[in-house]
């Protein structure tokens, strides 16, 4: 097994030892804390119990009163409003707040998902056909449309008045001429203000329109927990605005999920009132990603804004048949990677760029991830038809992969995206040479990435330390996700006592690990996904990396993330 390079990360001794007196909290959890950028007492109160009121910042987004002042001049009109959203999780859940909102005032509101199969993200000339053909007075776009200057310049000409909501970056130098922008993206300062999600975009919108009407409901308190799932599903960094809504959202989602959520839980065989961040990522997510991943988006929407019970468990059911597709479609492509000996060879680029004929591109993002996270470098796939190729790409940290694109752009039809994660559209002519100049452009860098990396660690922590009392503190810095993993912890000399393989296909290694301190044996079970285990298999001592997760009788057990043999 290859050995990544170990690193705890280091700071500051006598912070370390301040905060956690002030915290009465164990050092462990203040080294997290830390490793989070929070290094004083104020500020670990504000982290680990957030207050509602943090998302009083939301109304600080640029042009929020005068885009609230022209949606109440189209509803006293009785004009029509059509909300333009995403076929993902986030864009879903931004279209479904801003419509349950506004039909509280308007019966005249409609919405549109454009098709990722026949129209693409955003508008689209096929959307903007559709919008035509449906003569809104207004047209709301929420999660899009911050990209999209000639669309909106032509709907404008058309008499079209046109509100962007968005979260992405858009070109710098190129500003849409909606009659208002409301955006995270500060054009003057060319940076974003408050990285939220499409969602809590929408949220903070119907927050400010509630408040420019002075009516008695609170957005917040109905549209949370959709805000959350937006959220999470985005993997916006959950720090600050972001942390407070999925805090608050997780917490609406346990006691009142509403009918569409409920009905997804259950028909998805998830029935316990403990839901988190992890069981938002992967539970919930990915059915309502599954629609638009392989058929019409229309139907995890329509979950999302209906009342009914019964109506809900029938979409419920058709999002998880989709996500059964789409799990089919994934295999589908791996299984032609699989057998395609040029994809092979190209699979061993510092820029790794792939391609097939007609694969689905609904999938082509998970399947990008899922290669750059094995492989550990940027992955571009792309479906091939007879003129073009069309795909997303995902890139390791330190690499931004929108900035590489952008090097290459003349080579493109289109590009967008951020750091991480991007779409492109190429002609098939100019795919090999897109590959070869990226390579040369940034191989260097890639490798040196490689070599570079490994695993930083938060804390070192004996099996002794694993009580209830670290499991509490570990609950206080959920939820987890981007900006504020799972923490890492690193333990030495832990004995192996006993191991077995578990699971339908035997895929997890079992471990009941066991290490001794002043002359005590403590006892932690442990699991491991069944990839290259099989010198762990007989090995008796080892030191390992891993997350802490809560098991049986919430009593910690370990999920293993890299070892060491000793013995």
């Amino acid at each position: 097994m290859y050995q990544r390079k170990w690193q705890i990360r280091k700071v500051n001794k006598g912070c370390l030892k301040q905060l956690a007196g002030s915290l009465c909290s164990p050092v462990s959890i203040a080294r997290v804390l830390m490793n989070r950028g929070i290094f004083t007492l104020d500020d670990a109160r504000s982290f680990l119990d957030p207050d509602l009121s943090s998302l009083d910042n939301l109304r600080f987004l640029p042009n929020l009163k005068e885009a609230v002042q022209l949606i109440d001049t189209i509803v006293n009109a009785r004009g029509k409003i059509l909300i333009f959203g995403d076929y993902d999780v986030d864009g879903l859940t931004a279209c479904a707040i801003l419509f349950r909102f506004l039909r509280k005032f308007s019966m005249n509101v409609d919405t549109y998902i454009p098709s990722r199969f026949f129209e693409g993200y955003g508008l689209s000339e096929k959307a903007v056909e559709n919008i035509l053909r449906l003569s809104p007075d207004l047209v709301i776009t929420v999660d899009a449309g911050i990209k999209d200057v000639s669309a909106v310049l032509y709907l404008k000409k058309k008499g079209i008045r046109i509100i962007i909501t968005d979260h992405h970056v858009p070109h710098p130098k190129e500003r849409p001429e909606a009659d208002i922008i409301v955006s995270t993206w500060d054009w003057d300062a060319q940076k974003i203000v408050i990285p939220l999600s499409g969602a809590g975009v929408a949220l903070a919108l119907v927050q400010e329109y509630a408040c420019y009407r002075n009516i008695n409901i609170s957005p917040l308190e109905e549209f949370i927990s959709l805000a959350c799932v937006g959220t999470i599903g985005d993997v916006v960094p959950l720090l600050g605005e972001n942390r407070t809504i999925v805090k608050y959202g997780l917490k609406k989602i346990n006691y009142d999920p509403g009918c569409g959520l409920q009905a997804l839980m259950e028909i998805a065989g998830f029935n316990s009132r403990d839901i988190g961040s992890e069981q938002i990522g992967y539970i919930i997510a990915p059915r309502l990603n599954a629609a638009g991943r392989v058929e019409d988006p229309r139907v995890a929407l329509e979950l999302l804004i209906t009342d009914k019970y019964q109506d809900a468990l029938t979409h419920a059911k058709l999002l998880n048949e989709c996500n059964q597709k789409r799990q089919k479609e994934e295999t589908k492509v791996f299984t032609s990677l699989s057998e395609d000996k040029q994809n092979e060879l190209f699979m061993n680029d510092a820029i790794v760029v792939i391609s097939g004929k007609n694969w689905n591109t609904g999938v082509l993002g998970i399947i990008a991830s899922r290669l750059s996270e094995q492989l550990q470098r940027p992955v571009i796939v792309l479906s091939e038809n007879d003129t073009h190729a069309v795909g997303s790409a995902r890139s390791i940290f330190g690499f931004n992969i929108t900035e590489a694109l952008a090097k290459v752009s003349s080579l493109l039809i289109r590009y967008g995206g951020h750091e991480m994660a991007a779409g492109l559209k190429i002609p098939l002519s100019n795919l090999g040479l897109m590959r070869d100049q990226l390579n040369e452009l940034f191989g260097d860098k890639i490798r040196m990435l490689q070599e570079n990396s490994g695993i930083v660690v938060d804390a070192q922590v004996t099996m002794a330390d694993l009580d209830s009392r670290l499991m509490s503190w570990l609950k206080k810095l959920q939820p987890f996700g981007e900006k504020n993993p799972n923490p890492l912890f690193i333990s030495s000399d832990v004995t192996v006592s006993e191991r077995w393989f578990s699971g339908k296909n035997r895929q997890r290694l079992k471990l009941v690990l066991m290490q001794k301190n002043k002359m005590r044996q403590h006892r932690v079970d442990a699991t491991i996904m069944n990839e290259n285990v099989s010198d762990l298999v007989s090995s008796s001592l080892i030191d390992l990396i891993f997350e802490i997760r809560n098991g049986y009788c919430d009593q910690p057990y370990l999920k293993i993330m890299d070892w060491r043999i000793k013995k």
